[in-house]
């Protein structure tokens, strides 16, 4: 259809003339019910609670007539006609993120029972469309604050302000305690916005036609950000073809390919500046409660080399008669590896003798970790590839595939080893109930998540048994949050009691003794700043109780462990007290963000932060709920 009628247009006469006879249609009713001969139909319940939708002349030239007459016919919205023209290649699967859409969506899901599988489709494809469309616009007000608080930072910069005092010097802080997103993620987020926004017109048009979805546009937008101009636009124009009709990976191996042809030298330039500015290694917590260890920003060279050597020493446990999947034993000699354990010593142990098993004969003797040999049966010939040749004579080769289904008859995983005593250098917030068996509430670890009642004894029998772990209690009110907070000196190795006997508050009262704990009371609502000092930095035992009382840096969103964060005084020193009432954990980057022009912090009461950002909107955060 035209995009706007003109006089004399055949849609714009069909249309008139359809609105002519729906018109006719009316008064006769109205004439037949008045007339006594028609009883007046009541409205079913779903159309008295179904939406109601507003159409524009202008609303109206986007829609197919088909489509506005199954909108605006008797049949119409909550009826039966609705739900077809969800249909693959009918007028609602092809209609553009409007309001129109919007509506129309909403009403033929609140009757999904009656979509046919090609309709609910339909359904689906519009609901991605709009969210495509709501992207577009998150970009357009995100780019737009991004431009806001970047003037404001360059003319501060111009007038010779300072660093640390300069407005719109912290827009990724503003922007993620707004989002409840980290500090990074809103950073990207406005890299990404501004350069959708000035950058890559293409790809912007299809995300406001819900073509490209966030996370497609966030591919395109990091894969042209080191790009010249000029090529920027020119991958812009081919990659916003493309993403519509590929899988995200997919996009994103086509976009790197297409940055590495364009400017290989602002590739190898990115790949530096990560390695030097964001190499680290994580330790994370799987969904499925597990965990991962990972280094991050390593040279891809140095990485499949370790990898290699990982696989190799696998190789050989499983000739030793180790069992267990190769993915099994390749994590097994990761943690001894990285436990300073020498993961051949299981080898010894499984085939009574040091290195190979009888059976490794046929392995070259300067074969070192990592070493993958060639198959056993392959031809000699140079231009021999992976495939060729029978099932049997690549039988014995199935060692050195990635993954495997494991031995026959052997269990797929490798008993863990007992974990090594670890110092606990992070909070273990551990239900009393838990550690001795009566309840199977979780427990955490600050910085990482839950755990489970058997990894939560674990755990801490393993840190127990190291000389500079501590142990603190804290005692939790009604509301989850922390009364009461002690800390015990020495140290005090555990073991999980078998079959303990006493009441559940004896073997309490026993573990307490034990830890010979003094509880000192935590500040709530009011305070009476018994614990305050007349210094400026508190004392180590007031910092415990600060950290009880709020585990992460009081910013909202924010979760730096209280542990790694500066204890700020909301008033400063001297005017305000270094004393509950006054001090909260402050990670480094808000302390400085607090201090900057057009921020305020306020402490309502103990524990209790209002933030007031630079775009005057207000954010309260209060003590740590303890789950």
């Amino acid at each position: 259809m035209n995009e706007h009628w003109e006089p004399g247009d055949e849609e714009s006469a069909a249309y008139q003339a359809w609105a002519a006879q729906e018109d006719a249609y009316e008064a006769w009713v109205e004439r037949e019910i008045a007339a006594g001969r028609l009883e007046e139909r009541v409205p079913e319940e779903w159309e008295i609670e179904g939406p109601a939708i507003s159409l524009s002349l202008g609303d109206a030239t986007d829609i197919d007539p088909e489509l506005l007459a199954a909108i605006c016919g008797p049949d119409g919205l909550g009826g039966e006609a609705l739900g077809p023209q969800f249909g693959q290649d009918r007028p609602a699967d092809a209609l553009r993120p409007t309001p129109v859409l919007a509506a129309l969506t909403e009403q033929a899901v609140s009757g999904i029972a009656r979509l046919t599988d090609d309709e609910l489709f339909g359904a689906l494809h519009a609901a991605r469309r709009l969210e495509n469309r709501a992207a577009y616009l998150q970009s357009l007000a995100v780019a737009e604050f991004g431009r806001r608080r970047a003037g404001e930072l360059a003319n501060a910069t111009g007038r010779g302000v300072r660093p640390g005092h300069r407005p719109g010097e912290h827009a990724d802080l503003e922007l993620s305690g707004e989002m409840l997103i980290s500090r990074g993620e809103a950073g990207n987020l406005l890299v990404a916005a501004d350069d959708l926004t000035s950058r890559l017109p293409r790809t912007l048009e299809a995300m406001a036609a819900g073509l490209i979805d966030a996370r497609r546009a966030s591919i395109i937008a990091f894969y042209t950000g080191s790009l010249r101009p000029e090529h920027a636009a020119q991958a812009d124009e081919i990659l916003a073809k493309v993403a519509p009709q590929v899988r995200p990976e997919t996009l994103a191996s086509r976009a790197a390919a297409l940055e590495m042809k364009l400017d290989p030298q602002a590739v190898r330039d990115r790949r530096e500046h990560a390695k030097r500015t964001r190499q680290r290694v994580e330790v994370r917590r799987e969904l499925s409660g597990n965990a991962s260890v990972a280094g991050r920003e390593l040279d891809p060279a140095v990485a499949m080399a370790s990898k290699a050597n990982i696989h190799g020493l696998a190789l050989r446990l499983r000739r030793s008669g180790l069992p267990g999947t190769l993915d099994a034993l390749r994590t097994l000699v990761f943690n001894d590896l990285l436990q300073s354990r020498n993961p051949l010593d299981r080898a010894s142990a499984s085939s009574g003798g040091p290195g190979y098993a009888a059976d490794d004969a046929t392995i070259p003797e300067d074969w070192s970790p990592g070493d993958i040999p060639p198959p056993p049966e392959a031809p000699a010939d140079d231009d021999w590839e992976p495939g060729e040749g029978s099932a049997d004579e690549l039988s014995d080769y199935s060692d050195y595939e990635d993954t495997d289904q494991g031995n026959p008859g052997q269990p797929d995983s490798v008993p863990e080893p007992e974990p090594t005593p670890m110092p606990a250098v992070i909070n273990l917030l551990v239900h009393a109930d838990t550690l001795l068996g009566w309840d199977t509430t979780p427990s955490q670890a600050a910085g990482w998540g839950l755990l489970d009642p058997a990894d939560t004894r674990a755990m801490v029998r393993a840190a127990s048994q190291h000389p500079a772990t501590r142990w603190a209690v804290t005692l939790l009110g009604a509301d989850g949050t922390a009364v009461a907070h002690g800390l015990s000196a020495g140290q005090h190795p555990w073991e999980p009691a078998q079959g303990a006997a006493g009441s559940h508050g004896a073997q309490l009262a026993d573990l307490l003794h034990r830890l010979n704990v003094t509880l000192q009371p935590i500040a709530r609502k009011t305070c009476d700043h018994a614990s305050a000092e007349n210094r400026y930095r508190p004392s180590r035992k007031l910092k415990n109780l600060l950290r009880a009382r709020t585990a992460t840096c009081t910013a909202p969103g924010c979760q730096c462990q209280a542990i790694f964060c500066d204890q700020d005084h909301t008033i400063p020193y001297p005017n305000g007290p270094t004393c509950q009432c006054n001090l909260g954990p402050k990670c480094r980057t808000h302390h400085r963000a607090k201090q900057a022009p057009d921020w305020k912090l306020e402490q309502l009461q103990p524990g209790v932060f209002r933030w007031t950002f630079p775009s005057g909107r207000t954010h309260t955060t209060g003590p740590t709920v303890y789950a």
